[in-house]
């Protein structure tokens, strides 16, 4: 079976014409030839890489319960696809508090319910001592997999962007006021931190909602919030530690891919809906 992956933290932009959100491609010139990995398809499908050691041990990941609310979504100042800014209402949902580890994930994997990740560049997959850092190199069928193996499911967009901002419309998660000490961004040749090492950085006390990954939703992308979302390309949201701007890690800022895609500063966190 022919399993097309896409690896690496910055080749990838030329394969695609998106023209819209974030900008992979500005970031390819400036990074190392080791990161840098073949965009072309597989043609047959490698041997499972070997598992990291030690064995994993999986970060418990509680989650917060985010009541239902209304907040402003998008930005009149932001980037196309950010607007036009509108009010939605969002029903109680809960959240986890950390992106998923790779511990978490070895340990799906285990189980038979995930399937191997890539290994390459800044991949957590296959390193010694990452099983605490975020589970990177998936495709969006991988990540709601893994949430629904646990009994979750992907935050809708809506969902990612009401927890990272909460009612009192901030342009980023920790607020207006300076960025948090250890905010995991600018480290393009250092990769990932700790999931639990980020800063607490939104209104409901998650963490890493921006920077270290940028997190898949359940959300199909649209040009902009008047158009009709189509699933060919799925949303991601709140950067990684591959960004060198603040501005980059705008909470209503949006990137997308097709949903196969996978890319070492792209992970995920799961949300469910609460048992009535």
């Amino acid at each position: 079976m022919v399993q097309q992956r896409i690896s690496g933290a910055v080749v990838i932009a030329a394969l695609l014409s998106v023209g819209l959100g974030c900008d992979d491609a500005a970031k390819a010139p400036e990074v190392d030839a080791a990161a840098k990995a073949s965009a072309e398809p597989v043609v047959e499908e490698a041997p499972p890489p070997k598992p990291a050691e030690p064995e994993p041990v999986a970060t418990v990941n509680p989650m917060v319960l985010i009541p239902a609310g209304s907040f402003t979504m998008g930005s009149k100042d932001g980037q196309k696809d950010e607007q036009p800014p509108r009010r939605i209402r969002v029903a109680a949902f809960e959240m986890d508090v950390m992106e998923v580890t790779l511990g978490a994930y070895m340990l799906c994997i285990k189980k038979g319910s995930c399937t191997y990740p890539d290994e390459d560049s800044f991949c957590n997959w296959g390193k010694k001592g990452h099983s605490i850092h975020p589970m990177n190199c998936l495709d969006w069928d991988q990540a709601t997999a893994y949430c629904a193996s646990v009994g979750k499911r992907l935050p809708t967009e809506e969902e990612w962007e009401y927890a990272a901002r909460g009612k009192d419309g901030r342009a980023y998660a920790w607020g207006s006021g300076p960025q948090p000490k250890d905010l995991c961004f600018n480290r393009r040749k250092k990769g990932t931190c700790p999931a639990e090492s980020v800063p607490v950085d939104s209104p409901f006390g998650l963490r890493g909602m921006a920077g270290n990954v940028w997190e898949w939703t359940s959300s199909a992308y649209n040009e902009d919030y008047s158009k009709k979302r189509t699933d060919s390309r799925k949303v991601y949201r709140g950067a990684s530690f591959y960004e060198q701007d603040l501005d980059d890690l705008r909470a209503t800022l949006r990137n997308m891919r097709p949903p196969n895609t996978r890319f070492d500063y792209l992970g995920f966190r799961c949300a469910r809906t609460p048992k009535r």
